[in-house]
């Protein structure tokens, strides 16, 4: 009886490969490139990836979603007083629009580089002044061409524990187009 015993516990083992290892599943979805958020920089890079991914949950992820304030370039906002109070809603309708095939075809990208000129953080705040260049390769009339500007923004550590962005000040610093001027575009 020991012997049959122990010859159906040695077949069952064998047979449901138990201690055998597996490929990983894929997640659900596609997630895209993120990091976590451990100092204010990393919200600027996963704002860029998500960009270029175009991947609106990460990019939402970024923005303090019971705070969050957008205060255009002055010249955009005298020009288009719409784009005024601009809140996470208008932020999370403004990046779907984006990323829809009648703005931004499929073949199409949003590349932005930033350049960071000062920081400050204060314990669970802190403030990241950058100068930046984006280009997007829109299908819309009156599209900008590439913009350029400096951003001033204001981060806090949010709910999860990770930095997020509360306030966003867009300044143009040339002639030419800004982040602004996007987002009075593509609302």
């Amino acid at each position: 009886m020991k012997t049959f015993s122990l010859f159906i516990l040695s077949l069952l083992l064998a047979s449901c490969e138990l201690f055998d290892t597996r490929d990983p599943q894929s997640p659900a979805g596609d997630q895209g490139s993120w990091e976590t958020p451990q100092q204010p920089r990393d919200v600027l890079t996963n704002l860029g990836l998500s960009l270029f991914e175009k991947n609106a949950a990460n990019y939402l992820r970024s923005f303090d979603a019971d705070s969050f304030l957008f205060i255009a370039d002055p010249t955009v906002q005298q020009q288009q007083p719409s784009i005024a109070g601009w809140d996470y809603a208008r932020e999370q309708s403004h990046i779907n629009s984006l990323f829809s095939e009648g703005s931004l075809p499929s073949d199409s990208a949003v590349f932005v580089v930033f350049t960071q000129t000062d920081e400050t953080v204060l314990g669970d705040s802190a403030q990241v002044i950058a100068s930046y260049s984006l280009t997007a390769q829109l299908a819309l009339a009156g599209r900008p061409g590439d913009m350029r500007g400096e951003s001033q923004f204001w981060f806090r550590v949010g709910r999860e524990g990770y930095w997020v962005i509360s306030r966003w000040t867009d300044l143009r610093t040339e002639s030419g187009a800004s982040w602004s001027d996007l987002k009075a575009l593509v609302q």
